[in-house]
């Protein structure tokens, strides 16, 4: 395990924080779909893509960090599958079941499963 200054702890840690908060945004906008009195969905999406851009910035500095770690860099670099999920949304914000199916079918399974494997491969790291 690569030592890590506390700067660089913290912002590990922060960045494990904010994929939950993403999965709880991505949540709300699933609930979104049939309760509508959650009406705040696009806002939340629009959150979550400005995050997006957040975590591939900090994956390059995580990816100097963090060199002797290839499980650590292979997960980070599989971000950018979440990212091509995201471009799917492109020109479909407007048709809320193209949305919908993107959303559910693509973009947040795509997540979910990116996140569980750099939660569990940061593990180590976040229980210091």
């Amino acid at each position: 395990m690569v030592i890590l200054a506390s700067a660089q702890m913290e912002t590990v840690y922060k960045y494990y924080l904010l994929l939950e908060t993403i999965k709880e945004g991505f949540d709300y906008i699933e609930e979104s779909f049939t309760n509508y009195e959650r009406t705040q969905a696009d806002m939340v999406l629009t959150d979550i893509l400005k995050a997006f851009e957040s975590i591939n910035a900090t994956n390059a500095y995580l990816s100097q960090w963090l060199t002797e770690e290839p499980c650590i860099i292979h997960g980070l670099e599989r971000f950018t599958d979440v990212l091509e999920e995201a471009m799917a949304l492109e020109g479909q914000l407007e048709d809320m079941n193209a949305k919908q199916r993107v959303i559910q079918q693509r973009l947040s399974p795509a997540f979910q499963e990116w996140k569980r494997t750099i939660q569990e491969a940061l593990q180590p790291y976040v229980q210091q």
